[in-house]
């Protein structure tokens, strides 16, 4: 309390006498977004709307929370508008203390975010929800460096997997070597392409990079060609990359035929248990699997549950594949999936060619 009395006394005299007090340090215009890990990774950046607390040491009245102007400044006592949007809690408290030389004697001044506002991306390309994705505001206290309850807390840090698991995950066509992450600064767009197929692999998730509002993150299809494509779709299928679920057509003899949510790691069994099981009359070493792929060409594929299972035929389930149970005897089986299916019986005539065997 000493030191705030003193400190108001001496700025009422110095008004008092007409002494203009000196003015606040040429403010440096906000740091431009860098792509460099060693700069994205250190935290999360500031951005209008986030509130934040700043603490003065010993000055009571100069610790308050603010929420940051759409104009991305703070005004501080004594010291005026203060650039804040941009700048991460660490640089916006030793801005703060740069200010506050001169005024008063050895500042200490730390920043942190009780809540963030929401963030939005817009999310293209090869997920399952492309569009405008929205993060929604986060709570809590980050202070710059500090802790809570033993555990630093990163409040409103999103990266661009986050960003992807918001729109549904990738499908199962996504080049996930080839992300493309776009930034518009007020001259031009800044572009970075992340190989997050990398990061699965290695585990080092350095280049997953923090995101800003407006950003816009590009996941491109494989080519048609590429020979990884098998080992990428099974390996991201596993992953966070991944989407929750995906949607099977099941077929022919199962108890309840149509559309089912399964789990991207799901095998064929998963696929016809969610169909309600087989019936009696299913034949499970007939099974036909469609699957539409990245040029357009359908695939078809003739399985046997039995080597399914026990290894000898290895299949992936994918979203927007179509399985059909055939059923023993000589039965019509795409005929019959007219009655149930509608239009879908027209995609299952394509059973009627010849298969491919794994």
């Amino acid at each position: 309390m000493k030191k705030t009395f003193w400190l108001s006394l001496s700025l009422a005299c110095t008004a008092a006498l007409g002494v203009a007090l000196p003015a606040p340090a040429q403010q440096a215009a906000a740091p431009v977004a860098s792509f460099d890990a060693s700069v994205t990774n250190q935290g999360y950046r500031l951005r209008s709307g986030d509130q934040i607390r700043i603490d003065v040491l010993g000055f009571a009245d100069l610790s308050r929370e603010q929420t940051i102007l759409p104009d991305g400044t703070i005004n501080i006592m004594y010291v005026g508008a203060v650039r804040a949007a941009g700048r991460t809690p660490e640089d916006l408290s030793e801005h703060l203390r740069s200010q506050f030389t001169g005024i008063l004697k050895k500042p200490v001044i730390a920043v942190s975010v009780t809540e963030t506002r929401p963030l939005q991306v817009n999310v293209v390309g090869e997920v399952m929800r492309p569009g405008p994705q929205v993060f929604l505001p986060q709570t809590g206290t980050m202070a710059a460096g500090g802790t809570q309850g033993g555990l630093t807390r990163r409040v409103g840090v999103e990266r661009i997997s986050n960003a992807i698991a918001l729109a549904g995950g990738v499908t199962h066509r996504a080049d996930v070597r080839q992300v493309t992450l776009i930034r518009q600064l007020p001259d031009s767009d800044q572009k970075e392409t992340v190989n997050l197929w990398e990061a699965l692999q290695t585990g080092d998730f350095r280049r997953d990079l923090t995101l800003t509002d407006g950003d816009t993150i590009q996941v491109p299809a494989l080519p048609a060609d590429d020979k990884i494509t098998e080992d990428m779709a099974q390996q991201v299928a596993t992953s966070s990359l991944a989407p929750r679920t995906i949607n099977v057509q099941v077929a022919g003899e199962v108890k309840r035929p149509g559309a089912v949510e399964i789990d991207p790691r799901s095998g064929l069994l998963n696929a016809i248990s969610a169909a309600g099981g087989a019936t009696n009359e299913a034949n499970l070493e007939d099974i036909s699997l469609a699957r539409m792929l990245p040029n357009g060409r359908i695939e078809r594929v003739a399985l046997n549950l039995n080597k399914v299972s026990d290894g000898s035929q290895k299949i992936q389930v994918r979203n927007g594949d179509v399985v059909f149970v055939g059923r023993g005897g000589s039965f019509a089986a795409a005929d019959q999936s007219r009655a149930f299916l509608g239009p879908l019986g027209d995609i299952l005539r394509i059973f009627t060619f010849p298969f491919r065997f794994f």
